[in-house]
């Protein structure tokens, strides 16, 4: 048993070690913050690193290390399109010297890469955005706390306390899903209190960030209501009629 627990808690790791090294895309990757981040030592990350080499998953040379996307992997691709589409378009609506709000959404993780605008502050739960691509003078603050995966969010009383002493001026945010009737809502229990935070606590606009597939769907956990939700960017698959219905409930659409 233990020993199912510790290969568990190995994969984990490795996969989270994965998610970082995408996020670097090609660039370095930073073996203390990681480790630390990971909570294992560096010789024990560089031995992931080999194991992840050897597994044909990441690719290294001079320095620099990128993950190795198989062609099994190609059928995802439109669906990454359109989180990057999601991504750029949000990106957009951050002005110089704006602190905003990211939670643990990939697709807002994916702003980061796409903020060109100086001096802007950004403020998130998501452990891996201490290796996503950003500007060099984007300020990135994390909030600490427990470290939940699978989706490395940082959760707890700690987490909580750090947003409670923060305003932002915009909140970028993604669900699990979102309808008129039951609002925001995830599918992580300890996740709603870090989102509820992010709504009450952010002086301008909240932007939901969610294709789709996440409209009109409820997940169990309710984060807030639509009425906290200032823009929907979604993609155009989503229908007229639905699109409509958030529109009468005061939420401004941006299909991309």
């Amino acid at each position: 048993m233990k020993m199912n627990r510790k290969k568990t808690d190995i994969d984990q790791r490795r996969h989270a070690l994965l998610e970082m090294i995408r996020q670097v895309n090609g660039g370095h990757l930073d073996v203390e913050k990681v480790s630390e981040l990971l909570d294992v030592s560096p010789v024990t990350l560089r031995r992931d690193l080999v194991v992840l080499q050897e597994q044909g998953r990441i690719s290294r040379s001079y320095g620099k290390v990128s993950a190795v996307e198989h062609s099994m992997q190609s059928l995802p691709t439109a669906v990454s399109n359109v989180h990057a589409r999601i991504a750029m378009s949000a990106a957009k609506h951050v002005s110089e010297g704006d602190i905003i709000f990211l939670n643990t959404s990939r697709t807002a993780l994916q702003m980061l890469q796409y903020i060109d605008v100086p001096n802007v502050t950004v403020i998130t739960n998501n452990v891996l955005a201490i290796n996503a691509q950003h500007r060099n003078d984007l300020t990135l603050i994390l909030t600490g706390g427990e470290v939940r995966y699978p989706k490395y969010a940082m959760v707890g009383d700690f987490a909580q306390r750090t947003l409670q002493s923060m305003m932002a001026d915009k909140a970028f945010l993604g669900c699990s899903g979102l309808s008129v009737e039951s609002g925001m809502t995830t599918e992580n229990f300890a996740e709603v209190s870090i989102n509820s935070l992010m709504l009450s606590q952010v002086k301008g606009e909240v932007f939901l960030l969610a294709d789709h597939t996440k409209l009109s769907r409820d997940s169990n956990f309710i984060s807030g209501p639509v009425t906290k939700i200032s823009v929907l960017i979604t993609d155009r698959s989503a229908s007229t009629e639905l699109l409509e219905q958030f529109r009468l409930s005061g939420v401004r659409v941006e299909p991309v």
